[in-house]
């Protein structure tokens, strides 16, 4: 059989300025994509491992994936869809499909583009056709998705480290379709509630306790093929918003909807324990300098660009260079101008220039550096820890400037904050430092975690913050917990 595989992966922030582009997600179409992606720790690298020993046609249509940043235009994402679009007419026909999407990309006019990307499918290939699709844990789950897919499977973890696994469950889950085992069916229960990504984490605490809840609804019944608990990234003022938790079943909607209505439940109980408390940037400056050892992160989440700020707050370098300039400390800002700048130089020379404030001038303000050039890179980097193992990060040129014992990347592109090689593609060693500024909210813990004594959650301004009574949402359904004072959605 003939089972088509797609990957398109993008979490927009709709309060970011930095409008996504199509080239952002370096998309490629048909055949030239098995050689980038395989071999990768991600969804669509589980696709091919799966669907090719198995004795079926692997039949690669799409893989695109882009940092996330604001809405593509209406016409951009008309025409990557066109374009997605036309690689499935014509690499069809199909008797499956695998698709990775995020379920948070967003364009103007179309708030729900995943949604809009399963219906053409659908428009292309039938109903018949048994269509499977995976999520990250913070997709915004829509009745669309749900009602397109015949499977819905999300990430388990936050931080991120099973890509793999869900893209090899999602294949497992078509052959067994395919053979005739299962019909599966999928339910969801949707939620009038958005909550910070800080407290998330599924190792420990509240979205452990509603996962651990979910799970054992499906050991205990086994008509139920998979459970998915998205905690949505809140940084999304669209329309049918909001956390959500879902079941697959074989056949069974009823079990499904259940199941999916309990795992609610106890996420909705638990919202208190998923607020944030944060720490006044020179507080948190001083706190990690009283800690014995290192290093300490200090974590920046409100300027994440894998949130969809655009990294280009430079807050906390300020104060690291009033409070502690002889301290080993490494940092990264997105900064063009800087970049240009330090460029036109050579490793080894004077630099005097301003980081900071290139995108939000309204939210953060430029610091003055005067340092060295240390190196100068094209910013190619690939993933090699556990999160996205093997895939390509391209933050533009890239340089890095000595301020005294700081060590601050300077880039042209976002780049992600979670993974170590944003530091160490630059010849910098994460673990030598006292202190490292990290532009993440939590997937940092996967990689930081095994050699950090302590992390700080630090109360800096930006259009990923925590603080969401803070930002200026417009369009998301109202009445949502924690912008408006709500009854129990359950009635109880």
């Amino acid at each position: 059989m003939r089972i088509g595989l797609g990957y398109l992966l993008q979490e927009t922030n709709t309060f970011s300025p930095v409008e996504t582009q199509v080239k952002d997600f370096h998309p490629l179409f048909g055949k030239p994509l098995i050689e980038q992606w395989r071999g990768t720790r991600t969804e669509l690298g589980a696709f091919l491992d799966t669907i090719e020993p198995s004795g079926h046609e692997a039949v690669p249509l799409f893989a695109g994936w882009a940092m996330t940043a604001g809405r593509m235009s209406a016409a951009a994402f008309q025409g990557l869809r066109e374009s997605l679009m036309a690689q499935v007419r014509q690499s069809g026909p199909y008797d499956g499909l695998l698709l990775a999407l995020h379920g948070a990309l967003s364009a103007q006019g179309t708030d729900d583009c995943d949604g809009a990307i399963l219906e053409a499918v659908r428009e292309i290939v039938g109903d018949r056709v048994p269509l499977i699709t995976t999520l990250d844990l913070h997709a915004n789950l829509t009745a669309k998705i749900t009602r397109l897919a015949d499977a819905v499977i999300g990430y388990k973890t936050y931080p991120h480290v099973d890509m793999y696994e869900t893209g090899q469950a999602a294949a497992e889950l078509m052959l067994r379709t395919l053979r005739g085992e299962v019909r599966p069916v999928t339910r969801m229960r949707k939620l009038p509630l958005i909550v910070p990504p800080e407290n998330q984490q599924t190792t420990h605490g509240p979205m452990r306790t509603v996962w651990d809840m979910a799970e054992a609804y499906r050991r205990e019944h086994p008509e139920i093929l998979s459970v998915s608990v998205f905690g949505v990234q809140p940084w999304l003022d669209i329309d049918e918003m909001g956390c959500a938790t879902l079941a697959v079943a074989d056949r069974n909607h009823e079990s499904a909807q259940r199941c999916a209505e309990e795992s609610a439940r106890k996420l909705w109980d638990l919202r208190a324990e998923l607020e944030v408390e944060r720490v006044e940037p020179r507080a948190a400056i001083r706190d990690a300098l009283a800690t014995t050892g290192g290093p300490v992160v200090l974590a920046d989440s409100a300027d994440s660009p894998t949130a969809g700020a655009p990294g280009d707050s430079a807050e906390l370098v300020r104060l690291l260079i009033e409070e502690a300039p002889h301290v080993p400390t490494i940092a990264w800002v997105r900064d063009p101008a800087a970049v240009a700048q330090a460029w036109q130089l050579r490793p080894g020379d004077p630099i005097r220039t301003s980081i900071g404030g290139a995108f939000t001038k309204d939210l953060v303000r430029p610091v003055e550096i005067e340092g060295r050039v240390r190196s100068l890179s094209d910013g190619r980097f690939v993933f090699r820890g556990a999160y996205n193992n093997g895939m390509l990060n391209e933050m533009g040129r890239t340089a890095v400037i000595d301020v005294g014992a700081l060590s601050i990347v300077v880039s042209e592109e976002a780049a992600s904050g979670i993974g170590t090689e944003v530091f160490r593609s630059q010849g910098l060693e994460p673990e030598y430092q006292k202190i490292i500024v990290v532009k993440s909210a939590n997937s940092f813990r996967s990689e930081y975690g095994p050699f950090m004594v302590k992390a700080i959650m630090v109360d800096t301004p930006g259009l990923s913050s925590s603080n969401l009574r803070s930002l200026p949402y417009k369009r998301v359904s109202r009445p949502i917990h924690p912008l408006d004072e709500i009854e129990d959605p359950f009635g109880r």
